[in-house]
């Protein structure tokens, strides 16, 4: 849907009178970048409309917010592993009667690692610690990068801070980062890689990607403008497989996580081909 400006008001009330619903699920529309103005996206209802601007939100804007439930991929007397959908936070109690042993960000989806018991989270940490499991991310960037791959490593630092979340860069000081990257396939404008963290920092995936000019749609937390038209709820970032050698078994695990419908959907309309063997 699309509309023009044609007095001076802000965003919130515009879009309150043009959908006829509350400011409640105007903001929730509005936090899940389901808005752009004058093909920007904009997430503040206090943000100021001109005469002539152009306001467009997503056709399924009223079902931003929603939270799916984590489904089951693996699970044993020693430990469990979902698949994780968006806008489900890893803390403390979002998985109750399990403890977290990596986490994920909040619009990232994939395999995520649970334990059902302490020792279960100690030995498993242990192996994160060791650089023992293999975590394998798709990111559908801004862009096309003009190499097949490569390996990005840095040290990353706090920058600031972006609507209460800390900004992090590649500085001269800090803990060391490192990431391999590959161009698995790519439109004209998009492209999908497929990422391999060596360590686990915070942002790490999404900061090498965004120092390289190939920031993830549409991470706005490191990138302020994207070439890609593509009207995008969330950061498209799925953690697809994870691999490791079971602590109490010896059993040799591999996991992986289905593409979700927003990923797959994105990628058709860029023009970018996937095959679930490239990973």
């Amino acid at each position: 849907m699309k509309w023009l400006v044609r007095s001076s008001q802000k965003l919130a009330p515009f879009l309150r009178d043009q959908l006829s619903h509350s400011g409640k699920q105007v903001r929730k529309a509005l936090e899940a970048n389901l808005c752009r103005v004058n093909g920007k996206i904009e997430r503040f209802g206090s943000a100021s409309l001109r005469a002539g601007d152009a306001v467009e939100i997503a056709n399924n804007w009223k079902s931003s917010g929603v939270v799916e439930k984590a489904t089951l991929l693996y699970q044993d007397e020693w430990l469990e592993i979902v698949n994780k959908p968006a806008n489900v936070v890893c803390a403390p109690g979002s998985f109750p009667k399990r403890e977290l042993v990596h986490r994920l960000d909040k619009d990232t989806t994939g395999v995520l690692l649970l334990a059902k018991k302490r020792e279960a989270t100690e030995r498993l940490m242990e192996l994160f610690k060791k650089r023992e499991m293999v975590k394998k991310y798709l990111a559908l960037v801004d862009g096309v990068p003009f190499s097949e791959g490569g390996v990005r490593e840095s040290r990353l630092v706090r920058k600031g801070s972006f609507q209460g979340q800390t900004i992090w860069g590649s500085g001269a000081s800090g803990q060391t980062a490192v990431t391999e990257w590959t161009k698995l396939s790519s439109g004209k404008q998009a492209a999908l890689l497929l990422c391999e963290p060596y360590t686990g920092r915070t942002h790490q995936i999404r900061v090498h990607l965004a120092e390289m000019g190939h920031p993830i749609l549409v991470d706005r937390q490191y990138a302020s403008h994207f070439r890609c038209p593509l009207f995008i709820q969330r950061p498209l970032l799925h953690a697809v497989s994870l691999e490791f050698t079971h602590p109490f078994t010896g059993e040799k695990i591999r996991v992986k996580a289905p593409m979700p419908h927003d990923l797959s959907d994105a990628l058709q309309k860029a023009g970018v081909q996937y095959e679930d063997s490239d990973c």
